[in-house]
């Protein structure tokens, strides 16, 4: 009996020996399983934080630019503006000098008693020089106003541009997403086919809850940054119109009435 006990208690020995060896090698797993997830996630995090960093790099860059073609535009439009400003006060300074050259003329022809046709070619540059004023107020006001449309396009044409290259690059970077946590949550399936511990299991039900929320936050940045129909096309047909119409109002220089039926239209 003694030998049988002694036996029996060796066995009952080696078996919790066997079971604390095998105790600690599901442990010390679980433990690589854990830091491989978490430098796995490290490595994730770093990765956004690049990305982010050379996606806010590239908008500040494209912000300078757009700023500084704005610069240079202004510029432009201010010189356009100066140059018009001279030659039309030099424009002005000729016919006063003209005016004045007439005047001096009427004057002497009045001292000498000449014909009076002089005073009707005096009226006539007078009136020469109201309507030449006018065409070039005119004019300007046409240009101002042809240059202010063009710039209205140009910034509309230049944001939704922009817009879609911000969407495109927001829906690249879901598909990436969506593509890592695909293939995560198909890593997870795997595991938890192959877990035969219960806290194992649990831990990864719980990693599972995590990929499922990430997965719902994902869907909601994906309804967030879907593109909305007929915006654009709106404001292009809009803004094409507009030209369209100031030409055929500039062309025709007429005024239609009626046009039906009725005889007092």
């Amino acid at each position: 009996m003694t030998r049988e006990n002694s036996a029996l208690i060796a066995l009952e020995e080696l078996k919790n020996l066997e079971a604390q060896r095998v105790a600690q090698v599901e442990a010390q797993q679980r433990e690589e399983e854990e830091a491989e997830r978490q430098r796995l996630e490290a490595e994730e995090q770093a990765r956004r934080a690049e990305e982010e960093r050379q996606r806010a790099e590239e908008e500040e860059r494209q912000r300078l630019e757009q700023e500084a073609r704005e610069q240079k535009e202004r510029e432009e439009r201010i010189r356009v503006a100066e140059t018009e400003a001279r030659s039309r006060a030099e424009q002005e300074a000729r016919l006063r000098e003209e005016q004045m050259r007439l005047d001096a003329q009427v004057r002497m022809a009045e001292r000498k008693k000449t014909p009076y046709w002089l005073y009707a070619t005096a009226g006539l540059l007078a009136v020469g020089l109201g309507v030449g004023g006018y065409f070039l107020y005119t004019n300007k006001q046409e240009k101002d106003r042809i240059a202010a449309e063009k710039e209205q396009e140009r910034q509309a044409r230049e944001k939704a541009e922009a817009t879609a290259a911000a969407t495109a690059a927001e829906l690249e970077q879901l598909k990436k997403e969506q593509a890592e946590l695909n293939a995560k949550q198909e890593e997870l399936k795997q595991k938890l086919a192959s877990a035969t511990d219960e806290a194992e299991r649990q831990a990864l039900l719980a990693e599972q809850a995590q990929l499922d929320q990430e997965q719902a936050n994902l869907d909601k940045r994906k309804k967030k940054s879907r593109p909305r129909k007929g915006g654009s096309s709106k404001s292009g047909s809009s803004s094409s119109s507009k030209p369209a119409a100031a030409k055929s109002g500039r062309k025709s220089g007429r005024i239609e009435l009626g046009g039906g039926s009725n005889p007092l239209d």
